[in-house]
């Protein structure tokens, strides 16, 4: 497996486990808070779709969404809708961004995989497949937050392990 068969794998599974993660969940769900601390799906949501841009400029690509309402998923939690960011408009947008990064990752070379120049969020410098990689730990990290929050806003996990027969074949 070369690096980016691994990324396509890392991200694959970072959009199949966000789309499961925010089946069914609106607005208002996407505001349980988590106690004691922690921030809700919203915050999170928003969160990852502003990393997002940041990883579609990495595949050549036009942002995610750009919007000044993401900034209100930075130091302060998000407690209310009015405070809220467009919770729609971050799950459509950010789901709809498979097929266009999945292609953009595919058109890279090598060799732009190998770039230098990137400096990841710790300050090391770092390729550009070495930042993909990652940015990939981080978006599926907090897909996983997702997950836990879907919970807690009262609905069923969304992935699931194989059943026997699955695993068998």
């Amino acid at each position: 497996m070369n690096v980016k068969d691994a990324l396509r794998t890392q991200y694959h599974f970072f959009y199949l486990t966000t789309t499961g993660n925010l089946d069914g969940i609106n607005s208002e769900d996407s505001l349980v808070q988590p106690s004691p601390g922690g921030n809700c799906m919203n915050w999170i949501l928003g969160h990852l779709v502003g990393a997002h841009n940041v990883v579609m400029g990495l595949v050549n690509e036009a942002g995610v969404w750009e919007s000044d309402e993401l900034a209100r998923a930075g130091d302060k939690p998000i407690t209310s809708l009015d405070g809220a960011i467009d919770w729609e408009t971050m799950v459509t947008k950010l789901l709809g961004s498979e097929e266009r990064f999945m292609a953009s990752l595919d058109a890279l070379t090598e060799e732009q995989l190998d770039d230098e120049g990137f400096t990841d969020p710790f300050g090391n410098s770092v390729t550009r497949g070495e930042l993909l990689n990652l940015m990939s730990v981080h978006q599926n990290y907090h897909a996983g937050q997702l997950g836990l929050s879907r919970r807690l806003a009262g609905h069923p996990g969304a992935i699931r392990p194989p059943s026997a027969e699955e695993v068998v074949g």
